[in-house]
């Protein structure tokens, strides 16, 4: 599979000691038949993994902003990202379910003195920028945050301190994640706020929402050539 190339614009390729505020994107290399597979049929395998390459890209593009740093927490063989994001600080996302991935990498930004963390995934492409700020806003008044997803998840989770009870018990890529993230952070005494909500691309009413709002992004142009020629739109 070819896949696509974008640029990142400049990006330092690391952390400055003065970066408190740090993004974590969380991405897998585009593999056919390992990504997006609830997407599979209507599209093929290929097809599916290339969609997500442009949605990746496209995310980590898009989510660049001089608020934040911003970290690639990857699955799958450092060289593809690193050849594919060069100007991109990398960290393996490591063993485990999402939760305890998750668990790790908050752990290690952490441990590094990093005041507040956010991370998202790169189903995405076009969540607004804005959002990301906001999360990291809100976390000088609350311990989490998150950006409800319509799905019933999260698009972007935050944290201002140690969280690992939030990605405890959690019944991971169901409609259940918000509501069982809003009960941990009860639970435990986080203070907690919502912002906005936006839409991933899981499925194909999604990706036909996503074309509607967003079809002249390379990932919409691409979802839209595929779902033709299979006569979906």
């Amino acid at each position: 599979m070819i896949c696509p190339q974008l640029s990142t614009g400049n990006v330092d390729g690391q952390m400055k000691p003065s970066d408190m505020q740090v993004l974590l994107i969380f991405a897998k290399q585009p593999i056919s038949g390992q990504v997006k597979t609830r997407l599979t049929p209507p599209l093929t395998g290929p097809q599916a993994a290339t969609l997500y390459a442009f949605a990746q890209g496209e995310t980590i593009h898009q989510l660049q902003h001089v608020n934040y740093s911003s970290v690639i927490c990857y699955s799958g063989e450092k060289n593809y990202f690193q050849q594919r994001y060069p100007k991109c600080r990398l960290i393996a996302q490591g063993d485990g379910d999402l939760g305890q991935r998750l668990q790790r990498m908050f752990s290690h930004q952490f441990n590094q003195s990093v005041d507040k963390i956010c991370v998202v995934g790169t189903d995405s492409p076009d969540m607004p920028v804005d959002l990301v700020v906001q999360a990291f806003a809100q976390l000088s008044c609350c311990d989490a945050v998150t950006v409800p997803a319509l799905d019933g998840g999260y698009v972007l989770f935050g944290a201002r301190r140690e969280c690992t009870p939030l990605f405890e018990r959690i019944h991971w890529s169901s409609a259940e994640v918000l509501q069982q993230t809003r009960q941990r952070a009860k639970e435990s005494g986080y203070s907690y706020r919502e912002i906005d909500q936006w839409q991933d691309i899981d499925d194909l009413p999604s990706l036909c929402a996503f074309i509607e709002r967003s079809g002249s992004t390379l990932t919409g142009r691409y979802a839209r050539r595929c779902l033709r020629s299979l006569n979906h739109e």
